[in-house]
């Protein structure tokens, strides 16, 4: 399940839906770049990286392809 919000979106990860975690608009480079920027679908399966634990939230941040500050361009 996923839940799109105007920042980002909270991800169910495989494996253990009782993690909480979140994408933010600026963590999601996906290589795929003929998405134009938006956020995936509800149900779509996306791959990436743990960027950050966020001890007081519970919560993983996660980051789809290179950090924002590496994109070309």
């Amino acid at each position: 399940m996923k839940v799109k919000f105007q920042h980002g979106v909270f991800l169910e990860l495989d494996g253990d839906p009782e993690v909480r975690a979140f994408m933010d608009l600026l963590s999601y480079n996906p290589e795929d770049t003929a998405r134009g920027g938006s956020l995936p679908e509800i149900g779509e399966l996306v791959t990436g990286s743990v960027a950050q634990l966020v001890d007081r939230d519970q919560q993983l941040r996660i980051r789809v392809g290179p950090p924002f500050w590496e994109r070309a361009g």
